[in-house]
Protein backbone atom coordinates (compact mmCIF):
# COMPACT_ATOMS: atom_id res chain seq x y z
CA UNK A 1 0.00 0.00 0.00
CA UNK A 2 2.40 2.45 1.38
CA UNK A 3 4.93 2.18 -2.22
CA UNK A 4 2.05 2.48 -4.56
CA UNK A 5 0.90 5.55 -2.70
CA UNK A 6 4.47 6.80 -2.41
CA UNK A 7 5.09 7.06 -6.07
CA UNK A 8 2.17 9.52 -5.87
CA UNK A 9 3.56 11.80 -3.00
CA UNK A 10 6.36 13.95 -3.27
CA UNK A 11 9.56 13.01 -1.06
CA UNK A 12 10.88 15.11 1.96
CA UNK A 13 13.58 17.75 1.30
CA UNK A 14 15.97 14.96 3.48
CA UNK A 15 15.55 12.10 1.60
CA UNK A 16 17.39 13.65 -1.35
CA UNK A 17 20.68 11.50 -1.68
CA UNK A 18 23.57 13.89 -0.67
CA UNK A 19 20.88 15.68 2.12
CA UNK A 20 20.61 12.02 3.79
CA UNK A 21 23.88 11.49 3.78
CA UNK A 22 24.70 14.45 5.27
CA UNK A 23 22.13 14.58 7.92
CA UNK A 24 23.60 14.28 11.87
CA UNK A 25 23.75 10.83 13.93
CA UNK A 26 20.39 11.28 15.74
CA UNK A 27 16.84 12.08 14.47
CA UNK A 28 13.55 13.25 15.71
CA UNK A 29 10.99 13.12 12.95
CA UNK A 30 6.98 13.43 13.55
CA UNK A 31 5.32 10.60 12.34
CA UNK A 32 3.09 7.41 13.61
CA UNK A 33 3.81 3.66 12.70
CA UNK A 34 1.23 3.32 10.10
CA UNK A 35 2.08 7.08 8.37
CA UNK A 36 3.75 7.60 5.29
CA UNK A 37 5.88 9.97 7.22
CA UNK A 38 7.13 6.56 8.85
CA UNK A 39 7.76 4.69 5.26
CA UNK A 40 10.15 7.41 4.17
CA UNK A 41 11.91 7.00 6.62
CA UNK A 42 11.85 3.94 5.94
CA UNK A 43 13.86 4.67 2.52
CA UNK A 44 15.89 6.69 4.56
CA UNK A 45 17.35 3.71 6.35
CA UNK A 46 17.66 1.99 3.02
CA UNK A 47 19.72 4.69 1.10
CA UNK A 48 21.62 4.75 4.73
CA UNK A 49 22.72 1.17 4.26
CA UNK A 50 22.88 0.75 0.52
CA UNK A 51 26.69 -0.16 -0.77
CA UNK A 52 25.25 1.57 -4.24
CA UNK A 53 23.28 4.13 -3.37
CA UNK A 54 22.57 6.93 -6.51
CA UNK A 55 19.03 8.96 -5.98
CA UNK A 56 17.97 6.32 -4.00
CA UNK A 57 18.62 3.00 -3.20
CA UNK A 58 19.75 0.28 -5.47
CA UNK A 59 17.22 -2.51 -4.44
CA UNK A 60 19.73 -4.79 -5.96
CA UNK A 61 23.38 -4.87 -3.65
CA UNK A 62 23.45 -7.17 -0.82
CA UNK A 63 22.70 -4.54 1.46
CA UNK A 64 19.25 -4.08 0.28
CA UNK A 65 18.79 -7.66 -0.51
CA UNK A 66 19.32 -8.26 3.34
CA UNK A 67 17.22 -5.51 4.50
CA UNK A 68 14.28 -6.88 2.14
CA UNK A 69 15.02 -10.37 3.73
CA UNK A 70 14.33 -8.62 7.38
CA UNK A 71 18.07 -9.89 8.52
CA UNK A 72 20.07 -6.90 8.00
CA UNK A 73 23.19 -7.21 10.35
CA UNK A 74 23.01 -3.61 10.55
CA UNK A 75 19.84 -2.65 11.18
CA UNK A 76 17.88 -2.64 13.97
CA UNK A 77 13.90 -1.35 14.20
CA UNK A 78 12.59 -1.35 17.43
CA UNK A 79 8.81 -1.07 18.58
CA UNK A 80 6.46 -1.55 21.58
CA UNK A 81 3.90 -4.08 21.70
CA UNK A 82 -0.04 -3.19 20.54
CA UNK A 83 -1.07 -1.46 24.13
CA UNK A 84 2.84 -1.86 26.29
CA UNK A 85 5.75 0.13 26.61
CA UNK A 86 9.19 -0.26 24.96
CA UNK A 87 11.46 -1.53 27.84
CA UNK A 88 14.91 -1.03 28.57
CA UNK A 89 16.51 -3.98 27.31
CA UNK A 90 15.64 -3.62 23.72
CA UNK A 91 16.96 -0.17 24.00
CA UNK A 92 20.25 -1.65 25.39
CA UNK A 93 20.22 -4.12 22.87
CA UNK A 94 20.31 -1.80 20.21
CA UNK A 95 22.99 0.80 21.40
CA UNK A 96 25.27 -2.37 22.53
CA UNK A 97 24.92 -3.07 18.67
CA UNK A 98 25.36 0.20 17.33
CA UNK A 99 28.99 -0.16 19.39
CA UNK A 100 29.99 -2.51 17.27
CA UNK A 101 31.74 -2.50 13.75
CA UNK A 102 29.48 -2.42 10.81
CA UNK A 103 29.31 -5.72 8.91
CA UNK A 104 27.82 -5.08 5.62
CA UNK A 105 28.74 -1.27 4.72
CA UNK A 106 30.15 1.63 6.98
CA UNK A 107 27.10 2.44 9.25
CA UNK A 108 24.73 0.58 12.23
CA UNK A 109 21.34 1.99 12.20
CA UNK A 110 18.47 2.34 15.47
CA UNK A 111 15.10 2.88 14.03
CA UNK A 112 12.81 3.48 17.42
CA UNK A 113 9.26 3.45 16.56
CA UNK A 114 6.59 5.24 18.68
CA UNK A 115 9.43 6.10 20.27
CA UNK A 116 7.01 7.72 23.05
CA UNK A 117 5.96 4.82 24.03
CA UNK A 118 9.53 4.11 25.84
CA UNK A 119 9.48 3.59 29.68
CA UNK A 120 11.08 5.56 31.80
CA UNK A 121 13.84 3.47 32.37
CA UNK A 122 14.21 3.13 28.75
CA UNK A 123 14.46 6.46 27.95
CA UNK A 124 17.16 7.14 30.59
CA UNK A 125 18.96 4.48 28.52
CA UNK A 126 18.19 5.69 25.45
CA UNK A 127 19.51 9.59 26.39
CA UNK A 128 22.75 7.90 27.36
CA UNK A 129 23.51 6.68 24.20
CA UNK A 130 21.99 10.29 22.61
CA UNK A 131 24.70 11.79 24.43
CA UNK A 132 27.70 9.81 23.09
CA UNK A 133 26.57 7.82 19.99
CA UNK A 134 29.02 5.70 18.44
CA UNK A 135 30.77 7.29 15.05
CA UNK A 136 29.41 4.79 12.21
CA UNK A 137 25.85 5.06 13.86
CA UNK A 138 22.47 6.68 13.26
CA UNK A 139 20.03 6.48 15.65
CA UNK A 140 16.09 7.62 13.95
CA UNK A 141 13.47 8.37 16.55
CA UNK A 142 9.77 8.16 15.58
CA UNK A 143 7.78 9.52 17.48
CA UNK A 144 3.71 10.30 16.78
CA UNK A 145 3.39 12.69 20.00
CA UNK A 146 7.39 14.12 20.48
CA UNK A 147 5.47 15.96 23.20
CA UNK A 148 5.57 12.47 25.44
CA UNK A 149 9.44 12.54 24.59
CA UNK A 150 12.15 13.45 27.46
CA UNK A 151 12.87 17.02 26.79
CA UNK A 152 16.53 16.13 27.15
CA UNK A 153 15.86 13.22 24.42
CA UNK A 154 14.74 16.37 22.01
CA UNK A 155 17.73 18.49 22.32
CA UNK A 156 19.74 15.98 21.34
CA UNK A 157 18.12 14.96 18.10
CA UNK A 158 17.82 17.11 15.19
CA UNK A 159 13.86 17.38 14.05
CA UNK A 160 13.10 16.27 10.08
CA UNK A 161 10.51 18.45 9.01
CA UNK A 162 7.43 16.17 8.22
CA UNK A 163 6.95 15.67 4.66
CA UNK A 164 4.00 17.18 2.79
CA UNK A 165 0.66 15.98 3.65
CA UNK A 166 -0.86 15.71 -0.48
CA UNK A 167 -4.70 14.64 0.08
CA UNK A 168 -5.29 13.33 -3.07
CA UNK A 169 -3.45 10.08 -2.97
CA UNK A 170 -5.10 9.29 0.20
CA UNK A 171 -8.33 10.19 -1.59
CA UNK A 172 -7.31 7.92 -4.16
CA UNK A 173 -6.25 4.69 -2.16
CA UNK A 174 -9.69 5.42 -0.07
CA UNK A 175 -11.93 5.21 -4.05
CA UNK A 176 -9.66 1.81 -4.70
CA UNK A 177 -10.90 -0.05 -1.05
CA UNK A 178 -14.39 0.70 -1.60
CA UNK A 179 -14.77 4.05 0.34
CA UNK A 180 -18.28 5.47 0.20
CA UNK A 181 -17.81 8.88 -1.94
CA UNK A 182 -19.35 11.07 0.54
CA UNK A 183 -16.71 10.30 3.25
CA UNK A 184 -13.42 10.18 1.04
CA UNK A 185 -12.86 13.53 0.89
CA UNK A 186 -13.33 14.38 4.63
CA UNK A 187 -11.13 11.44 5.69
CA UNK A 188 -8.37 12.38 2.71
CA UNK A 189 -8.22 16.10 4.39
CA UNK A 190 -8.19 14.48 7.95
CA UNK A 191 -6.06 11.52 7.60
CA UNK A 192 -3.93 12.55 4.37
CA UNK A 193 -0.65 11.00 5.94
CA UNK A 194 -2.32 8.27 7.22
CA UNK A 195 -4.35 6.03 4.96
CA UNK A 196 -4.15 2.49 6.16
CA UNK A 197 -5.46 4.34 9.24
CA UNK A 198 -8.29 6.09 7.66
CA UNK A 199 -9.23 2.89 6.44
CA UNK A 200 -9.32 1.23 9.45
CA UNK A 201 -11.81 3.93 10.93
CA UNK A 202 -14.07 3.31 8.64
CA UNK A 203 -13.79 -0.57 8.73
CA UNK A 204 -14.08 -0.80 12.27
CA UNK A 205 -17.04 1.74 12.73
CA UNK A 206 -15.72 4.25 14.50
CA UNK A 207 -15.89 6.91 11.43
CA UNK A 208 -20.07 7.07 12.21
CA UNK A 209 -19.26 7.78 15.96
CA UNK A 210 -16.58 10.75 15.04
CA UNK A 211 -18.96 11.97 12.18
CA UNK A 212 -22.05 12.11 15.10
CA UNK A 213 -19.41 13.50 17.71
CA UNK A 214 -19.04 16.48 15.28
CA UNK A 215 -22.11 16.69 14.56
CA UNK A 216 -22.91 16.95 18.77
CA UNK A 217 -20.08 19.22 18.27
CA UNK A 218 -21.22 21.81 16.28
CA UNK A 219 -25.20 21.84 17.35
CA UNK A 220 -26.78 25.25 17.72
CA UNK A 221 -28.19 23.96 20.99
CA UNK A 222 -25.78 22.44 23.26
CA UNK A 223 -26.82 20.99 26.71
CA UNK A 224 -25.42 19.43 29.47
CA UNK A 225 -26.73 16.27 28.56
CA UNK A 226 -24.95 16.39 25.16
CA UNK A 227 -21.37 17.16 26.99
CA UNK A 228 -22.07 14.35 29.37
CA UNK A 229 -22.70 11.69 26.88
CA UNK A 230 -19.71 12.91 24.76
CA UNK A 231 -17.72 12.04 27.66
CA UNK A 232 -18.70 8.80 28.67
CA UNK A 233 -18.15 8.05 25.24
CA UNK A 234 -14.58 8.95 24.21
CA UNK A 235 -12.88 9.36 27.47
CA UNK A 236 -12.82 4.91 27.87
CA UNK A 237 -9.59 4.87 26.99
CA UNK A 238 -6.74 6.13 24.65
CA UNK A 239 -7.66 5.85 21.47
CA UNK A 240 -11.18 7.63 21.94
CA UNK A 241 -9.21 9.88 24.02
CA UNK A 242 -6.79 10.85 21.17
CA UNK A 243 -9.57 10.62 18.17
CA UNK A 244 -11.80 13.30 19.99
CA UNK A 245 -8.70 15.48 20.31
CA UNK A 246 -7.47 15.08 16.58
CA UNK A 247 -11.28 15.80 15.88
CA UNK A 248 -11.16 18.87 18.16
CA UNK A 249 -7.87 20.31 16.83
CA UNK A 250 -9.80 19.75 12.76
CA UNK A 251 -12.57 22.24 14.07
CA UNK A 252 -10.36 24.50 15.47
CA UNK A 253 -8.06 24.68 12.44
CA UNK A 254 -11.26 25.51 10.78
CA UNK A 255 -11.98 28.22 12.70
CA UNK A 256 -8.39 29.79 12.63
CA UNK A 257 -9.49 29.51 8.73
CA UNK A 258 -12.49 31.33 8.78
CA UNK A 259 -10.63 34.26 11.24
CA UNK A 260 -7.91 34.83 8.58
CA UNK A 261 -10.65 34.59 5.41
CA UNK A 262 -9.80 31.37 4.38
CA UNK A 263 -12.70 29.37 3.09
CA UNK A 264 -13.08 26.35 5.34
CA UNK A 265 -14.01 22.47 4.58
CA UNK A 266 -16.96 22.59 7.22
CA UNK A 267 -18.93 25.51 6.86
CA UNK A 268 -21.36 25.50 10.53
CA UNK A 269 -22.81 27.98 11.51
CA UNK A 270 -21.29 27.01 15.13
CA UNK A 271 -17.89 27.31 13.49
CA UNK A 272 -18.41 30.74 12.13
CA UNK A 273 -19.97 32.04 15.39
CA UNK A 274 -16.69 31.27 16.89
CA UNK A 275 -14.75 32.29 14.52
CA UNK A 276 -16.74 36.18 15.13
CA UNK A 277 -16.64 35.95 18.78
CA UNK A 278 -13.54 34.24 19.85
CA UNK A 279 -10.30 35.83 19.50
CA UNK A 280 -6.80 34.58 17.73
CA UNK A 281 -5.49 34.23 21.37
CA UNK A 282 -8.01 32.44 23.29
CA UNK A 283 -8.28 29.99 20.59
CA UNK A 284 -4.60 29.35 20.84
CA UNK A 285 -5.10 28.46 24.23
CA UNK A 286 -7.42 25.97 23.64
CA UNK A 287 -5.88 24.70 20.77
CA UNK A 288 -2.45 24.54 22.99
CA UNK A 289 -5.51 22.60 26.10
CA UNK A 290 -6.31 19.94 23.56
CA UNK A 291 -2.87 19.25 22.79
CA UNK A 292 -1.96 18.35 25.98
CA UNK A 293 -4.08 15.73 26.64
CA UNK A 294 -1.32 13.51 25.37
CA UNK A 295 1.31 14.86 28.12
CA UNK A 296 -2.41 14.16 30.73
CA UNK A 297 -2.63 10.57 29.13
CA UNK A 298 1.00 9.61 30.15
CA UNK A 299 0.47 11.70 33.25
CA UNK A 300 -2.50 9.21 34.45
CA UNK A 301 -4.98 12.28 35.10
CA UNK A 302 -8.57 11.92 35.55
CA UNK A 303 -9.63 11.83 31.84
CA UNK A 304 -13.22 12.13 32.04
CA UNK A 305 -12.83 15.59 34.27
CA UNK A 306 -10.24 16.83 31.95
CA UNK A 307 -12.79 16.15 28.93
CA UNK A 308 -15.59 17.55 30.45
CA UNK A 309 -13.51 21.10 31.53
CA UNK A 310 -12.36 21.16 27.74
CA UNK A 311 -16.04 20.64 26.16
CA UNK A 312 -17.82 22.88 28.53
CA UNK A 313 -15.39 25.80 27.64
CA UNK A 314 -15.74 24.77 23.63
CA UNK A 315 -20.03 24.91 24.13
CA UNK A 316 -20.30 27.95 26.22
CA UNK A 317 -16.73 29.18 26.14
CA UNK A 318 -15.68 29.63 30.13
CA UNK A 319 -15.31 27.23 32.36
CA UNK A 320 -17.90 25.95 34.74
CA UNK A 321 -18.56 27.59 38.51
Amino acid sequence: MNDVLLSDCTPPAWLAADRARALPQSLLLEAASDSLAAAWSERLVRLWLCHRPGAEACGTCPSCRLLDAGNHPDYLNLQASHGKTLGIEPIREGLEILAYTPQSGSLRVLRIVDAEKMSVAAANALLKGLEEPPQRARILLLSAAPVRLLPTIRSRCQRLESPPCEAYACARYLRAQGVDGADVDTLAQRYADRPAWALELVNSGLWPELQAAQAQLLSDTPRLELLWALVEQWSKDEERVLLLRDLMLGLYAQIFRLQLGLEAPLGARALSTRAASWSPAQLWQECQAWLRLVVDLRQNLQMPMRLERLLWRWFWGEREE
